[in-house]
Parts: C-alpha cells; structure tokens; sequence
C-alpha cells in the first residue's frame, strides 16, 4: 500500500498501540473505511469526508506494517472467522494480513528473536493449509490470491531462517500417505504453492538477508532437492491428466507447468535431471493443448534457453529435446490455424530452439543424413510466414545469429561450405522478406499512431536482416532475388489495371507489394555492384511511371533515389527523369522529407560528369522564395528545406575545388537572399524569435556545409567575412528576444560552425568581439547555450598563450553572473541547464587553460559551487559537475609528470584542502546512496583522488563516515582497505561495487522498516 501525504485539514492518524487487541480493533476500522464504498456523487460533503477518512485510514495502515506489533495482529487477523461480515470483506481483511506479513518476512525479520522463527513458520504453514482447504469449497470464495501471499511468507522466511531442510520436511507427510484423502490433496496443493514461488522468492532482490550467502545455501539445497521436486510435480500431473476437463485438474496443470518454468529459470538443476523427467516430454505434449499452451511454451522455451547446444554438459537434454519437438510438436497443424496466441507460442519455441541449438545448425552435424539442423531452420522459416507479422518478426533475431556466428567460423573453407548448405534457406528467407515481413499491411490508413511506429520499427530490423544476408551471399545474388520477384509484382499490378481498366475508381491500384520490393532494394545499397545493369535499370525506369498520389510509394522510391546516388550519377540517362520526380515530390508532404534528403544525396555524388550545384540552387531558391507565406499549401518544413540547402553547399563547394574558385561570388548569391530576409526580419516590429530562427539556421547550414578553396593569401576567410556582415543583425536579434533559450541555442551554433569552418587561426579577428559578446548575453539572458558557446571558444583558443587572459577575463566574468544567481541547493535545482553548461566549461578551461585558471582566485569559488552542483538530482547537471572535479584532479595528477610548477602546485593543493572534505563526503553520500549517483564517475573521482592525495582523502573519508553517515562496519572496512592498497582501477571499482551493494541493503532495510 502505498503512503499517502496528509492533505491540508485532513484528520492525522492517532499513534499505533502496542497492545494487540486494542490495535486489531483500530486495523479493523482503518480496513473498513479504505475498504467502503464510495458515496454518490449528488453528497459531495459525505464524498470529501469519506475521501479524507480514507485518506487517513491509508496512512495508519501504511504505518501500522512498519511497526512490531504488527506481527501478532495480522496472525489475528487471519486466524479470524467472523461469520457477520461478508466473504468479500474477510478476504480483503486476510490479504492485508498475509500482505504485510510477507513485507516483514522480507525487510523486518530482525525484529523478531531467532528462536520464534520455528513458531511462525508454523503458523504460517496452518494459515496456508487453512485457507487451501478452504478454497476448494465454492462457498468460501475464489482464495488464490491469499494462499499465493501466504506461500510467499512462507518462502521468504525459509531463505531468512536458513531452513534448509524446507523441501524434505514439505514432502515427508506425502511420502507418509498418512490421513484421509482429502487431508492429502490440501497437503499437494500446499506444497505446490510453496514451490511455486521459493525459488524466484529466493533470489529476489526484495529480500533483504542479513547474510547473503543464506541465498546461495538455499539454492544448493534446491538443486540437490530437484529430482525430489520434480517426481512431486509429475505425481501431480499424472493425477490431473486424466481429469482435465474438470476445471480445478486445469488449474492445477498450469500451476505445475508454471512451476515448473520458475524452477528451470532459477535454479541451475543438472541438465540429466531435466532429460531424464518425464515432465520433458509432457511439457512438449501440453503445447497441443489450448489450455495449456502458455504455460507449456514457457517452460520449453526456458529450457531451450537455460540449456543451449554449446556447452558441453548439456548435451544429455539437447539429445532428449530434439526427437521430442520434432515428434510432438504440431507445427503444420498450429500454423494453419487462426489462433494467434497458438502462432506466438510455438514461434516463440521454435525461435527458441533455432538460437539454442545454433551451435548444432553451424556443425559438421548440418549435413547428417537425419537433417535435424536444416529441419530447424526450415521450422524457423515456417514461422517467420505467420500472417501476423508482429508474431513472424520474433525469428528475425535467429537470422542474426545465424548470420553472425557463420561469420566467425573458421576455417573460411568450412565456412563456404555452410553457407553454400544454407543458400536456399536463406533465399527462401529473401522471398518472406520482400513478399510478406516488409509489406505494409493493406489498412495501414487506419492504423493509430503506436501501430505504425511499431511497423517502422519492424521494418527496420526486416532491412537488417537483408543485410545480412547480403553479408553472407553477396549482393548481387540478393539483389537477383529481389529483382524476380519485382518483375513478378510489376506483371500482377499490370494485369489489375488491365483487369480494372475504366474502373480504376472502384479496384485502387495494390501498391504495397511494389513499394516493398521499393524498400528491400533500398536496404541494400551498400552491397550491389556499382557495375550492376538489369535490375537497378529497371527498378529507376519504373520511379516515374509509378502512380504519383500514393505517399508511401512516393516516400520509398524517393528514398530509393538517394540511397543509391553514386551509381545514379554514373548513369546521368537513368538519374535525369528522375529529378523532376524528387522536384514534385516536394510538394506532397509524407514525401517530401524523402525527396529533399535524396536530393542532398545526390548533390553530395555529384562531379564533372554531372554538376547538380546550379540546378538545385535554383530550385532552392523557387522554394524560399515564399518562405513566409502561411498560405503557400506547398510550402517545405525547414528541416527538408535545410537537406536541400546543404545539397546546394556541398555540391558547389565541389565545383569550386574544381575551378579553384575563390568562392566569393557562389557565396554571396546562396546568402544574399537569406541576409535580405534576416535584416527584414530584424527589422520588422512584428517580428518573433520563431520568424528569426529559420534565417539564422539557413545561415548555419551555408557556414557548416559550403567549403571555399583557400590558399592563404586571403585578407579574410569567406566566412569570416559573412559573419563579420552579419554580426549586427545577429547582435540585434539576441538584445531584441534575450530570454529565447531556442534564439540563443541557434545563436551560439552559428557561432560555433563558423569559428570550425574558418579554423581558429582565420577567426582570430572575430575571436574577441565574440567573447565580448558571450559575457554580455549571459550577464542579460541567463541562459545556458552562452556558456556552451565559451567553452568552444575555451577548446579552440586555451592552448594559444596569447588568448589566455581573455579567455580567463571572460570565464571569470561568466562565473561572477553565475554565483549571483546560483546561491543555493534550490537555485541549482531550477537552473540544471546552466549547472551543467557552466562546469563544462571551467572544466574545459582547467584542461586547455589550466594554470591561469587554477593560480586565479576563481577556482576555490568553483569547487564550494561544484560541492552544491553534486547535490542536485539532475543527471546531465549531476555529470557536468562531476566532469569539472574529473579534470581539476587529473590536472594535478598531470603536474606531478611535468617539470615543477610550485606555484600552480600550492594553489591547487590550497583550494583541494579547503573544499576536500566537503567534496569527498558528497562522494561518499553519493555511493551510499543519499546523494545522486549516475554511471561510473563517483568511482573514478575516488580513484583518481587516491592518486592524488591519499593521506588526505582518508582523513576526509574517516571524518565524513565518523560524523555524517553510518555505513555498515563490514563494508566501510573492505573499501577503506581497498583505498589504502591503492588498487588497480578494476579492482578499486569492484571494491565501490561492493561497498555500494552492502550500503544499498542496508538503506532499503532501513526505508522499508
């Protein structure tokens, strides 16, 4: 149950008793008002009050299961038989009970003495035996929920108790047959509900042991017990079998095939015991029956999984498990028919077997005269035909094993061999692909949104899988395939349209397999021959004939066109009526993302043989030319609109290489436009940061993508000059919108793509002014991309001795703005954007620019900031912070290496001993679990700092575990020691794993208690 905060006015719970009977009188009343009925909702006076009393009856009872008396109430509570209350509201009263009995057998058995342990085992055992024997009377109500908890009890408490004799003493009043018939059924049914959850109780997480290695115990004891285990659960079957229709024999064969998996799952029993167990076999029988399909599959499937070919040991069960599948799996039969939930589960076994046995499909044994690896693979390929693809796609991960262990066979003779041997499979496997696994379903207009992601998704990995075996067969074997069955699917929708001729309104065009054969072709770009003659031909011959009001098609042959660009340039005859095809594609919106990346792709192949730069400018500039107007129906996104404007750079910027062109006119007509519509917009009162943005991202793409020919005798680089041009409109733009974090992040891209363009040596006029710029953005806007767009200017410049006390000026100002609104744990918390942008680069800085930074009065400030930042639970925030401290250390360490520094060696040993113990018991909270904690970075800055300063960092660490945390004796000694052995990284991060396991135990003991 969870716990609730009391809501303002709302009644707080009177405390708990310690008297038993006094507090199972209040248990009474808090589960009688959380359990009533709502009121109707014409009261709303009674609604609140019955809202507010449940609210706080929640609370009690929330509480009530952290305390000690506890245990004797809720004993009471289930040995209650109160015949006026109704059986719905004695059940809800029992589960509680056995609900927080099961809490406290796992989190709180520390607060009972070790030699009760006995007498509430037994009083849980009459609780479960009580209630099973009730539940097989129809009077009494549906208890399975209650004797599952309570079995659970019982479960939990044998870990923690070390009783280890648990399975022998459960089944010795069986094997005594002593008592009426009835007296053993409920005995049976007792012990299967015990069994079925010790194991999984056992190794869950929840169970917190004060001595982990009680668990281990335990499961030794199950793995000696299994053969007992297993005769018990076969007895049970061979009962029931013969009664299933009746519903309780059902039952019960689904909780033995049930248990049966979980024990397979967590204990690791000797495969002879599996194979030797009738069970195997009826296991592999039950997937036959619809009852017991589920349950049947998951324990077959976990037995494939727990127990693969490879390993040696196994191969007792891998020889029972093959003649039985194959003997007693109806496969044929359970794929012809139309029950889905018959098609998944032997697909899932199936698949199983595949990825279980692969060691087996890729032996000498592949070519045997009984065929049992190919009869797997031909399974596996029976399966991935399922009509439901969502099913069918579950074996595509066995054809990625597949793929990938052939790869790694040796010798490379053997290798051929088995891939020879498996050719037709996997063609077969093409031919599913492209005619079934890749088609998009014909009511795929109707279809919600999660639907269609999860086709995108399993179309994906369908490409993958051509891939692959393009990997192993070659792509132009593949791509023959492919080909085939194109022609094929040409002549079926051929012979539609000459069928349905005048009609065509009625019987729409079936595209899907088309725009299939589309999509595999295009998956496999990166194998066909760039010599290739007959089949890309034919495929780029059809593009313009395909019926142009099909967005999915259109989408897929658009993107087509672009996957294979190079061999498109190669043959100009093919590629040019496809252009128009991409230039009208742009006006169709589902297609339109793919026509202008295939442009873009285009323009990249494009050389001498066919320059694209001109052409597609001018078509960039039709597209732009009415970029603001809202109206315009076929106006591009600007994220297409970039593609195609980067397409332009790129292939002008190969027609410049070319001519050696400077590039000052090819610059000044892709920019003038978008500089006229920039100013304009500047300009404009009406203007907002939404209208801006597009010009400055255009402006970026140019910077980024258009590459100028330079031979060094230029006064000023291209771009330098374009920025220079642009400075006070991109000035004015962010004085006009400061608070815009969108305006400010495109800001400092365009900043940042043009100092990488130029080069740092060719922005060196720009440099200051931009830093200038930086410090006055950030002193007015706050924002975080200003500090993001300092820390490049720190990278690029930090090394050059030249720049390092502007660089310093400028890092320092940043900080002051910073530390004035960055007081408090709360003002972090609600900046974590500007946390971690602001550590990144005094990290940066103490990396290219270290000794100005580090001999500066700034970085003591920095490390008190830096021990708030790894307060914050923010994890990008947390790791800029952590960052920063990374490389103040590893700076020191570097000291020590280089030739003697004292001066920059004091002030960093003066900063470290001020702000050390704060620092390093913020790391400390931090694997003991009060502080954030996020990937390796704690365990590095301690190792790192052992390095550093050993004899300090044990001082702190003692101080900060003597007066601030507690963490268990054990484990406080075995990493202290760890420390002081100065261990290698590996083995020092074993020992924080541990010291962190042991504290992560004992905090969940302490939460839960």
């Amino acid at each position: 149950m969870q716990h609730h905060q009391s809501a303002p006015g709302q009644q707080q719970p009177p405390q708990h008793s310690d008297n038993v009977d006094e507090e199972l009188h209040r248990i009474h009343l808090a589960l009688t008002a959380v359990f009533s009925p709502q009121p109707a909702l014409s009261a709303q006076a009674n609604q609140q009050q019955w809202w507010q009393q449940r609210q706080s009856a929640d609370a009690y009872l929330t509480s009530f299961q952290t305390t000690k008396v506890s245990w004797m109430v809720c004993d009471r509570l289930l040995s209650l038989q109160d015949a006026v209350d109704d059986v719905a509201v004695q059940q809800q009263r029992r589960f509680f009970a056995a609900q927080t009995l099961h809490l406290k057998c796992r989190v709180a058995i520390e607060e009972l003495p070790r030699e009760s342990l006995p007498s509430l085992r037994d009083s849980l055992l009459t609780h479960l035996q009580t209630y099973t024997n009730a539940s097989q009377s129809a009077a009494a109500g549906n208890n399975t929920a209650l004797t599952t908890r309570l079995a659970m009890c019982v479960a939990a408490l044998a870990v923690q108790m070390n009783w280890t004799t648990v399975l022998t003493d459960l089944f010795e009043p069986l094997q005594k047959n002593t008592g009426d018939d009835n007296a053993m059924a409920v005995q049976r049914a007792v012990v299967l509900s015990i069994l079925q959850v010790l194991p999984e109780e056992c190794a869950s997480d929840r169970l917190l042991l004060e001595d982990e290695t009680n668990r281990y115990v335990m499961r030794d004891h199950f793995v000696s017990s299994s053969g007992l285990v297993f005769d018990f659960l076969n007895s049970c079957l061979m009962q029931h079998l013969p009664q299933q229709q009746q519903q309780v024999s059902q039952k019960t064969i689904q909780q033995v095939l049930s248990t049966l998996h979980l024990w397979i799952r967590y204990v690791p029993v000797e495969p002879g015991n599996i194979g030797q167990s009738p069970l195997l076999a009826a296991s592999i029988q039950a997937l036959s029956q619809p009852a017991y399909i589920d349950h049947a599959a998951d324990v077959v499937v976990e037995i494939l999984r727990m127990y693969p070919s490879h390993h040696p040991n196994n191969e007792p069960i891998v020889q029972a498990m093959l003649p039985l599948l194959f003997q007693h799996m109806p496969l044929q039969a359970a794929l012809q028919s139309d029950n889905e939930d018959v098609w998944k589960a032997y697909c899932r076994v199936v698949t199983e077997m595949g990825e279980s046995y692969m060691s087996l499909i890729l032996s000498s044994q592949a070519a045997a005269p009984d065929n049992l690896p190919q009869k797997m693979v031909e399974w596996v390929l029976l399966c991935s035909k399922i009509p439901e693809t969502e099913i069918a796609n579950i074996t595509l991960h066995f054809w990625y094993r597949m793929v990938m262990d052939l790869e790694s066979i040796d010798p490379y003779e053997w290798r051929q061999e088995l891939i020879d041997l498996y050719t037709p499979h996997l063609l077969q496997l093409i031919d599913i692909c492209v005619m079934h696994l890749m088609k998009y379903p014909e009511d795929m207009d109707e279809l919600p949104g999660d639907r269609m992601d999860d086709l995108h998704r399993d179309r994906f990995y369908v490409a993958e899988t051509i891939e692959d075996c393009c990997r192993l067969l070659g792509g132009q074997l593949v791509l023959q395939r492919i080909g085939a069955l194109f022609h094929q699917e040409c002549q079926r929708v051929q012979q539609q349209q000459s069928s349905s001729s005048g009609s065509s309104a009625n019987n729409p065009i079936q595209w899907h397999g088309l725009e299939s054969c589309f999509a595999c072709i295009q998956c496999m770009h990166r194998f066909v021959p760039s010599d290739e003659a007959e089949i890309l031909p034919f495929c780029f011959n059809l593009i313009p004939q395909l019926p142009p009001d099909i967005p999915p098609l259109r989408f897929t042959a658009s993107k087509t066109i672009g996957k294979y660009a190079s061999w498109l340039v190669a043959h100009p005859n093919l590629l040019q009526p496809l252009l128009p095809y991409l230039a009208n594609g742009l006006k169709v919106p589902h297609s339109a993302p793919a026509a202008a990346v295939a442009i873009k792709e285009l323009c990249e192949n494009s050389d001498q043989r066919l320059a694209l730069g001109e052409p597609v400018l001018q078509l960039y500039n039709e597209i732009t030319a009415n970029a603001h107007d809202v109206n315009n129906p076929t106006k591009l996104e600007l994220a297409d609109e970039l593609q195609i404007l980067e397409g332009v750079c790129r292939a002008l910027s190969k027609q410049m290489h070319d001519a050696n062109d400077d590039g000052t006119a090819t610059i000044a007509r892709i920019v003038q436009p978008i500089g006229s519509r920039f100013a304009a917009q500047v300009a404009d009162p009406k203007a907002t940061p939404k209208t801006i943005i597009p010009e400055i991202e255009r402006l970026t793409t140019v910077v980024q993508h258009l590459s100028m020919p330079t031979n060094g005798n230029e006064a000023t680089h291209p771009v330098a000059a374009l920025m220079q041009s642009s400075w006070a409109l991109i000035d004015t733009a962010a004085q006009r919108f400061p608070q815009d974090i969108h305006l400010a992040e495109k800001i400092c891209r365009l900043h940042k793509h043009s100092l990488r363009s130029c080069g740092a040596r060719a922005y060196e006029p720009l440099i200051n002014p931009l830093m200038e710029f930086l410090v006055v953005s950030y002193q007015r806007s706050h924002l975080s991309p200003f500090l993001y767009a300092a820390s490049i200017c720190a990278a690029e410049y930090g090394r050059n001795p030249a720049y390092s006390q502007k660089l310093l000026e400028m890092v320092s100002a940043m900080a002051q703005t910073s530390f004035s609104f960055l007081k408090t744990l709360d003002d972090l918390t609600h900046h974590p954007d500007v946390v971690e942008e602001f550590f990144y680069l005094m990290g940066r800085m103490v990396t290219f620019c270290p000794d100005p930074m580090v001999t500066s009065t700034l970085l003591q400030p920095l490390l008190q900031c830096a021990a708030v930042g790894m307060q914050v639970a923010h994890r990008d925030a947390n790791k800029g912070t952590l960052s920063f401290l990374d490389n103040t250390i590893s700076y020191g360490l570097r000291l020590r290496e280089q030739p003697p520094r004292p001066v920059c060696q004091a002030a960093l040993e003066h900063a470290l001993t001020q702000e050390g113990q704060t620092i390093v018991t913020n790391l400390a909270r931090a694997l003991m679990g009060e502080l954030p904690n996020y990937g390796n970075q704690v365990p590095e800055l301690m190792w790192k700092l052992n390095l550093l300063c050993p004899e300090h960092l044990a001082g702190w660490l003692t101080t900060a575990f003597t007066t601030a945390m507690n963490p268990p004796e054990r484990a406080k000694a075995g990493f202290m020691g760890a420390l002081n052995r100065g261990l290698p990284r590996d083995d020092f991060n074993l020992a924080v794993r541990a010291f962190v396991s042991a504290c992560e135990r004992e905090r969940k003991t302490q939460q839960r208690t």
